[in-house]
């Protein structure tokens, strides 16, 4: 019989990948995926405005299976 340990994985061990959004300098936004505050991220797309900006983070998050609140 081959006895095994098993660990036990808490919330606070899963990395935190997000999106979020930080504007430009040219007044539009660009959307990223990945680590917050790390180079661990990915640019998924971009806004001219703010309105734009709530739809495209809403495509953004379906596309990477986040639930939408």
């Amino acid at each position: 019989m081959i006895n095994t340990k098993r660990v036990r994985r808490r919330v606070t061990d899963k990395p935190n990948i997000s999106i979020w959004s930080e504007a430009n300098k040219k007044g539009g936004y660009t959307i990223f995926h990945g680590m917050k505050g790390t180079d661990t991220k990915t640019i998924v797309g971009g806004a001219a405005s703010r309105e734009s900006l709530e739809y495209n983070m809403r495509k953004a998050k379906h596309k990477y299976g986040y639930k939408l609140s």
